[in-house]
């Protein structure tokens, strides 16, 4: 299913705890761990004394040692890993208003010119032809709900391979992040090709013990229809499905039952009826994926073959 798995990483405690996760994606035969380094903020090259060298030197080590731990976790499933650091350059005055230059090749190091670490991820997963892209997401208080990162946030809006958001909390010792994500899936439709495309995902899933397959009306709508709707949909798939018919804001509903039911999973399409092309992400996904409290699969679209 996701044979080829693109991880972004920033070397960070959670980032670590992450890769934990991966064993638990069905069908990955090989990883690719990314590290993007955002060389044209300044602010990450004066840590590192201006120096290009010192910044690609410590991502190097810091990607190697990830990559390590990766193969440790995959030595009974034989996992591949192939590690991918790229560097964003541009032009800009250092120390003493010092310009810099645009740092000699490196082996195993591609440069890119100018750009956000989203574009660069999307990117890589363009040239490595992934099926599937895992990425954090950050706590950032109660009062605003749980959000996601920025960097997160870009590939979410702008991507266009399928998304596995995994929720980062507040770990402490040997605490596992990720328990079952496949065990008791909550998955959404709206009836449109967009949202069939998920349902047709969920088919291939291997591991999957439970499916609450969801639809939301709004106040006062008909729920005969859809319930019907979500009756043939369940006949198509194996297993214990069960079908839900909601009512009212549709983010709030799907959250509120993916936290009674113990969902471990939420998969939804990135767009649902009338999506224009342009806008890669509907609203209520988008809400979904900013507020959950567990992993949300995002899947995108699948072009005519």
């Amino acid at each position: 299913m996701f044979e080829k798995v693109l991880v972004p990483t920033d070397f960070s405690r959670y980032a670590l705890k992450m890769l934990d996760c991966i064993g638990e994606i069905p069908g990955q035969r090989e990883i690719v761990l990314l590290n993007v380094v955002d060389a044209g903020n300044p602010m990450v090259l004066e840590k590192k004394g201006w120096s290009y060298s010192s910044l690609l030197d410590d991502a190097k080590a810091d990607l190697k040692k990830m990559v390590e731990h990766l193969e440790r976790l995959g030595q009974q499933n034989v996992l591949e890993v192939k590690p991918v650091l790229k560097v964003i350059v541009e032009p800009m005055s250092g120390a003493d208003g010092v310009n810099l230059k645009r740092p000699e090749p490196v082996s195993g190091v591609e440069f890119i010119e100018g750009g956000t670490i989203g574009e660069a991820i999307q990117k890589a997963a363009d040239e490595e032809k992934v099926s599937l892209i895992v990425m954090g997401a950050h706590g950032k208080g109660l009062m605003e709900g749980i959000l996601l990162g920025s960097v997160s946030t870009e590939v979410l809006h702008s991507g266009k391979t399928d998304l596995l958001i995994i929720r980062h909390k507040l770990l402490e010792g040997s605490e596992k992040l990720c328990h079952d994500i496949f065990s008791r899936v909550l998955i959404t439709t709206d009836f449109s090709e967009a949202a069939r495309d998920a349902v047709t995902l969920v088919k291939g899933l291997e591991g999957v013990h439970e499916i609450l397959l969801v639809h939301v009306v709004s106040e006062g709508e008909d729920i005969e229809v859809p319930a019907k709707k979500l009756n043939v949909l369940r006949d198509e798939l194996t297993g214990k499905v069960t079908v839900h018919v909601l009512e009212g804001h549709a983010a709030d509903q799907i959250l509120a039952l993916a936290e009674k039911q113990g969902a471990s999973l939420i998969i939804m399409s990135s767009q649902g009826k009338g999506w224009l092309k342009q806008i890669r992400v509907g609203s209520t996904t988008f809400d979904v994926a900013r507020r959950a409290k567990q992993p949300v699969l995002i899947v995108r679209p699948k072009l005519p073959a």
